[in-house]
């Protein structure tokens, strides 16, 4: 038998492994860290592939009497536990924690072969024993340049309150890593609706009251008063007991368009569990806003409430204004009602900003979220996992 056809035999068994997976065959592993895979021949008959050090071994006749490296039984086997590694599934007995599978055949026959790239970035290469294929290290991010914890690094520096320049300059100076400011902003546009997407299916433990307020940022052709140019609205609707912050939407005006927009999405947020008492400032726009609650079950309103109002107190909300201003003061202005900035911030003071009043908790802890942090939830988003 010739080389070729030695390879042409290997690269059939490999095929058929593969239909195997993706036929939906399925692959137990037992309690002594081997798997159990069932003959195609026979219902009734399993095969059991064991990890032998550096290599597979199978108990069916093409292993065993054929002298073969690898069966369709050991290829379909490596292919579930690449499935497992990408899907950042748990990892099986045998298989050790830092084990990296090839991307190609799904060996774990495989070693380190030197790096790649440059200062700025250094990607591990690896070489697969079993199908001879060099591959670099597997990012989270596909065809990113720099690593998941740089990005979200930037993002959580830029929320904190630094500049897009202070960002860029900061990260430059620690990590010796140029990046411009416009790269920053551009994670920004990129990475906050991915992780907002993700945040939105979660379910956070809520109090029956809500708060209601709106404050004025400067805006891109804004609109324009006696006193301000360029300016739009932020609409904030937060939960009294968690300070989860349900929604931060902006708008051009200040009318019930908006209110109705942020009650909507806060509705949305809180997966459709509206409060029993929303509290509010006298504007009349509320009082509109208060209809998307109609299906859901109305609450009451209380009305014309804020600091030190003998009826009815804001101050939790009109606290959350003081935090947004100090952010929104520095900034040279957002350049439309589209931009992720808004939800950025909401997501840095829901899930990343400890709060004294939560003792030391983010108000997700709070809701009973335990996810915290720009890069878990940026790993979250991408794995589409709740």
């Amino acid at each position: 038998m010739t080389y070729h056809t030695i390879a042409d035999n290997s690269q059939a068994r490999m095929m058929r492994g593969m239909e195997m997976l993706q036929n939906g065959t399925t692959v137990r592993e037992n309690e002594d860290g081997s798997f159990a895979v069932p003959s195609q021949t026979s219902k009734d008959k399993l095969y059991e592939v064991r990890v032998l050090g550096e290599r597979m071994v199978c108990t069916c006749p093409d292993f065993e009497y054929r002298s073969v490296d690898a069966c369709k039984h050991i290829h379909l086997v490596k292919f579930c536990i690449s499935v497992r590694y990408l899907n950042n599934e748990p990892k099986p007995k045998v298989f050790a924690e830092d084990a990296i599978p090839c991307t190609k055949c799904g060996s774990i026959r495989v070693i380190r072969y030197g790096t790649a790239g440059n200062i700025n970035n250094v990607k591990q290469l690896y070489f697969c024993k079993d199908c001879h294929t060099k591959f670099r290290q597997p990012s989270l991010l596909n065809k990113v340049k720099f690593t998941p914890e740089l990005i979200t690094l930037t993002l959580d520096l830029y929320f904190s309150g630094l500049s897009l320049r202070k960002v860029a300059r900061n990260v430059g100076d620690h990590f010796n890593i140029k990046i411009g400011s416009t790269t920053v902003y551009n994670w920004i546009q990129r990475y906050v609706p991915q992780v907002s997407a993700y945040v939105k299916m979660l379910t956070p433990e809520l109090s029956n009251t809500w708060h209601a307020d709106e404050l004025f940022v400067k805006m891109k052709g804004g609109k324009s008063n006696k006193l301000h140019k360029n300016i739009a609205y932020l609409w904030n609707v937060m939960d009294r007991r968690t300070r989860f912050l349900l929604a931060s939407k902006l708008s051009e005006d200040r009318d019930s368009v908006g209110a109705i927009a942020a009650f909507k999405e806060a509705l949305a947020n809180a997966q459709g569990f509206p409060p029993e008492y929303v509290f509010t400032d006298s504007l009349k726009s509320y009082n509109q806003a208060m209809d998307v609650f109609e299906v859901a079950g109305k609450p009451n309103h209380v009305a014309n409430s804020g600091i030190n109002k003998p009826h009815a107190t804001n101050n939790r909300i009109e606290r959350l204004n003081g935090t947004l201003r100090e952010r929104v003061k520095v900034q040279r202005g957002w350049k439309s009602k589209n931009s992720a900035i808004a939800e950025g911030q909401r997501i840095q003071y829901n899930f990343v900003k400890p709060h004294m009043a939560l003792e030391g908790q983010t108000p997700a802890q709070a809701a009973n979220l335990e996810v915290n942090g720009w890069n878990e939830l940026l790993n979250k988003a991408v794995t589409k996992k709740v």
